[in-house]
This record gives structure tokens, C-alpha cells and sequence, in this order.
């Protein structure tokens, strides 16, 4: 990928706008392989669809930078904060308290994998993967709410989530390795 292409996009949340932003986003990255444009696309489509679910009516923005061989993609809006059912419990961004730093949660599961979280702090967390043994196919019927998080986790080096407290923003931040 030759040279840096650093560039913002406002997506107003309309689902007609979803795949051409998308297509628009590649093209704008230029050369890129195959597999590494299956893996954007794949990453777009998750949060553009996160922020037709849950953005509510302001836009959205996606910026997007790529240079030397790392693709990095930042989606900010103002809906909704991250919730998470932990068992019980029902966490939502920004957590109360400053005393969540270190914690690991578990975010989804299915057959062959589980999506953890490591908690930075009361506002920002870290997306990870723990593989599993291979159970049962996956019913598609039965899918959670966060199998979209599990996608792009699993398309992408790091991903991130954070709640800005100052701006009510969230903002899902992915990088990966071209």
C-alpha cells in the first residue's frame, strides 16, 4: 500500500448508504490485497450496521488511516453506550466507578469461540479472543447480540471500545496488519 491515506467519512445512518460508503472506503484505501479488502469490508459492514442499531438519528463518522502496512478504522457516534449482560448483570459504558481496570468480561460465546473483554478502565475496553473446541455447528438462529463484536475481532489485530465521557461519544477503534 503505497504512501498514507488518512480520510473521514459521515454516514447518516440510513441503510441505503451502507454498501456504497463501504465500496467508497475501499477504493479510497487504493491497492490492497484481496484478503485484506474481504477483512475491511467485513469490518465496515459490522460497525456501520452497529450504528444503524444503535446510533439513533445524529451520524456517524468513520476515519479511516493506512500507512506503511497497518489499516486503522475509528467509527465514532452519540447513541447508545456499550451494553454488555454479564450473567446477571447488565454492564453499560461509561461503568460507574474507577475500579474496573484489569477486569477480563466475557462479551459472547458460541461452538468455537469466546469474546473477552479486558477492561482499561470505566470507559475503555479491549476486544479478545479465547479459542474453544469445536462443539456443535453454529445455529444461525440463535445468534446473540454481540456476534458482530466477534466478527471484526476476529477480522482485525486490536480492537478497541471506548465512551467518551466529555462528548456522550463512543468509539470503536481497528487496526490491522496488511
Amino acid at each position: 500500500m503505497p504512501g498514507t491515506v488518512s480520510k473521514k467519512y459521515v454516514f447518516n445512518n440510513n441503510a441505503d448508504g451502507m454498501y456504497p460508503l463501504v465500496l467508497t472506503i475501499i477504493e479510497d484505501l487504493g491497492q490492497i490485497n484481496e484478503h485484506t479488502a474481504f477483512k475491511v469490508k467485513m469490518i465496515l459492514v459490522e460497525l456501520i450496521t452497529n450504528s444503524l442499531k444503535h446510533s439513533g438519528q445524529g451520524d456517524t463518522t468513520i476515519a479511516i488511516t493506512a500507512s506503511g502496512n497497518i489499516i486503522t478504522i475509528k467509527k465514532t457516534d452519540t447513541g447508545n453506550g456499550l451494553a454488555v449482560r454479564c450473567g446477571n448483570n447488565l454492564l453499560e459504558w461509561p461503568l460507574p466507578g474507577k475500579h474496573h481496570a484489569g477486569k477480563i468480561i466475557t462479551v459472547y460465546n458460541d461452538s468455537s469461540a469466546v469474546l473477552k473483554a479486558k477492561l482499561h478502565n470505566n470507559c475503555m475496553l479491549l476486544f479478545f479472543i479465547e479459542e474453544t473446541e469445536e462443539t456443535d455447528p453454529i445455529d444461525i438462529n440463535s445468534l446473540a447480540e454481540h456476534f458482530g463484536l466477534m466478527i471484526i475481532t476476529r477480522a482485525c489485530d486490536k480492537f478497541e471500545y471506548g465512551f467518551d465521557i466529555d462528548t456522550c461519544t463512543n468509539s470503536f477503534t481497528v487496526s490491522l496488519t496488511v
